[in-house]
């Protein structure tokens, strides 16, 4: 039988199936890491093959890009987007301690060690910097809109409470002090809500 006609069953196996493919890649990365990830490995552990990976993602960054996006429901708070008028603190704080607890937490760890390898190297990292900040500031910017945040200021304090948000995470994972980051948290909504108290006034 010629190459050309053979059947590559692991190839086969998420023929069609490609959102399951991105659920077995996803919680690899999710369990490795992305420190020492490679394509091959990563291709016989979720029961593909390589050639099968490169033609469903095209690359590592592509594949690490697709992996950020599907979590991006969870690592987004983007009921901001979906919910006119909803109360942004009340979102952001439910936000925080779902997404912080930990069974969740582990995938915060990935975001961010990809986020390090974007800052070393952004060329190759275009599409998942676009995700992981061009799209949270968005949210963010939507959402504080919505409170009545003076336009001027918005991109602003988007990307300060984007930049607290990180600092935290990161705090909370290198450290694991939660009594004394969810405290830090609970300053930064303090604050943001004298911020909103404020702008409804003017």
């Amino acid at each position: 039988m010629p190459e050309s006609d053979r059947v590559d069953k692991r190839t086969m196996r998420y023929a069609g199936r490609r959102d399951e493919l991105l659920a077995s890649v996803t919680e690899y990365v999710i369990a490795n890491g992305v420190g020492e990830l490679s394509m091959r490995p990563l291709a016989k552990a979720v029961g593909v093959s390589h050639a099968s990976l490169l033609h469903h993602f095209g690359s590592k960054e592509n594949l690490l890009a697709e992996v950020i996006e599907g979590m991006r429901g969870e690592s987004i708070p983007a009921e901001l987007l979906a919910e006119s008028g909803a109360d942004p603190i009340a979102l952001l704080t439910g936000w925080w301690e779902e997404r912080t607890a930990p069974e969740t937490l582990p995938r915060f760890r990935v975001m961010l060690e990809i986020y390090v390898q974007a800052v070393l190297e952004p060329g190759g990292h275009e599409r998942f910097l676009e995700h992981f900040v061009g799209q949270w500031l968005a949210v963010l910017e939507h959402g504080l809109r919505g409170a009545g945040c003076p336009e001027e200021q918005v991109r602003q304090v988007a990307t300060l409470i984007l930049a607290q948000i990180r600092g935290l995470t990161l705090d909370l994972l290198a450290t694991g002090d939660r009594e004394r980051v969810d405290r830090a948290f609970a300053f930064l909504v303090d604050d943001l809500s004298a911020r909103v108290r404020g702008w409804e006034i003017a």
